[in-house]
């Protein structure tokens, strides 16, 4: 017996009679009949009551439908959840953050994704991005967000870059560099920069010195901290200075009476920060597909409207 077995009987006992249950279920009278017949065998009980013009439930035929229908609500429930599972509308996904700045800014992208899918439980949390592959690898978190050096170098993991910003140079109010309207290149470099995650030079700094821009900062000029928090701490005290993607100074939740951002002249060519999510390629959580159109829509539209807002985009009057 098997649930089509049991949808077969459900449609002869609410019809009761076995020609219209069997045209509902596209066989013939004759198929019917003997499907009953042979599940009344299995049973070891009558389902039907025969006579010579209807039909009718036996107390045990009625019994068994009602658990029958049960059984088939259930399964077509489990059917439909399952497929959404599948197809990436229902489940849970575990992201992981390198600080709460990152939770700030992508939050209306987060909301927007969770009305969109309602029956997707998004689960966040922050640690330092040193952690955020081995997060990955160990089960802990289905998708990091951060800076996409580390899990591009990782074969094994699949990156898409959702943003680039340009750098934003934070010290405290008490360096000697906050004093100057604008900083140059050349001055930055000699500072020590506070970083976040293993010892060595971010990938976003090496970038820098590509560009010949911070061609003086090198591994002995890194002080590393494991979270923004330190971070902040770090710089305020004054034992050096952040590079940081732009949209921090927006969205930090701090008092910044003892830090200030600094105007540095990056001759023309500034340097920018890349914000990317990660995950393992052969993850099989269907709806990380979803949310990733979702944020990377959602930075397009923000592009798109900061463009146009912009008073001096081609085609417009000075």
């Amino acid at each position: 017996m098997d649930i089509k077995g049991l949808q077969y009987f459900v449609a002869a006992a609410e019809r009761l009679n076995f020609t219209v249950a069997a045209k509902e279920c596209y066989i013939t009278q004759t198929a019917m009949s003997l499907h009953i017949k042979k599940m009344e065998d299995e049973l070891g009980f009558k389902l039907f009551t025969r006579g010579k013009h209807a039909i009718g439930l036996t107390d045990a035929g009625r019994d068994f439908y009602m658990r029958s229908r049960e059984i088939i609500l259930s399964y077509e429930s489990a059917v439909r959840h399952s497929a959404g599972v599948s197809g990436g509308v229902i489940g849970v996904i575990d992201i992981m953050l390198p600080s709460c700045i990152e939770g700030f800014v992508l939050m209306d992208s987060f909301r927007s994704f969770s009305e969109q899918y309602p029956d997707i439980k998004l689960n966040v949390s922050v640690e330092p991005p040193g952690l955020h592959i081995d997060c990955i690898r160990s089960g802990r978190a289905d998708i990091c967000i951060g800076a996409p050096d580390d899990m591009e170098l990782d074969g094994s993991f699949a990156v898409e870059r959702l943003r680039e910003d340009s750098v934003a140079i934070l010290c405290g109010k008490y360096h000697p560099l906050a004093r100057r309207k604008t900083v140059t290149v050349e001055m930055v470099s000699r500072e020590t920069a506070v970083v976040c995650g293993p010892k060595g030079i971010p990938n976003a700094f090496r970038t820098l010195r590509n560009n010949r821009l911070m061609s003086g900062l090198d591994s002995d000029m890194t002080l590393s901290v494991n979270n923004m928090d330190e971070m902040l701490l770090a710089i305020e005290l004054g034992r050096g200075v952040g590079f940081l993607p732009g949209f921090v100074r927006r969205h930090l939740p701090y008092d910044m009476s003892g830090l200030v951002f600094l105007k540095c002249d990056f001759n023309g060519n500034p340097p920018t920060m890349t914000t990317a999510a990660g995950y393992l390629r052969d993850n099989p959580n269907a709806a990380i597909r979803n949310l990733l159109r979702s944020l990377k829509y959602a930075q397009r539209r923000e592009t798109t409207a900061l463009t146009h807002e912009t008073p001096n985009s081609p085609g417009q009057q000075a």
